[in-house]
């Protein structure tokens, strides 16, 4: 019995040992949801929430991230919604977060612009905002 029981837990490790890790060195499980990270444009002064364009730029590089979604509006609660970035993105971004900003060109022609840090890579399962805020007030003072 002791036999078996050693022969047994021996063909395990080895079979433990012998998985090799994914072609591309990641050894990640990942889910199929599909990553957004929006940011809600508000206004403090009670105005209508109302601008130009908008960008995202890679800071290092100066390259615009091109928007490949863009979020239904089905209602109004949607609208003061832009889209930063998403899993379609996934690899333009390094693990330990890449710097972007995001430039509101407002009506008045002036642009806003706010930085955030995004995380990604080879070896990510989905895109993530490390830091900047979830919320922009539109109406701040250049």
């Amino acid at each position: 019995m002791k036999t078996k029981l050693i022969l047994f837990l021996a063909l395990a490790l080895a079979a433990c040992k012998s998985r090799q890790p994914a072609s591309n060195g990641c050894n990640v499980i990942c889910t199929k949801q599909f990553v957004i990270i929006p940011v809600k444009l508000i206004s403090t002064a009670g105005h209508e929430v109302d601008y130009k364009s908008y960008h995202v730029i890679e800071t290092a590089t100066g390259k615009e991230i091109k928007s490949r979604n863009e979020l239904p509006v089905t209602d109004r609660s949607n609208a003061n919604i832009v889209l930063l970035v998403d899993d379609s993105h996934l690899h333009d971004f390094v693990e330990k977060g890449t710097n972007v900003q995001l430039q509101i060109t407002r009506k008045d022609d002036k642009v806003l612009k706010v930085n955030y840090k995004i995380s990604g890579g080879k070896c990510a399962c989905h895109v993530a905002k490390l830091d900047g805020p979830d919320e922009v007030d539109i109406d701040q003072q250049l």
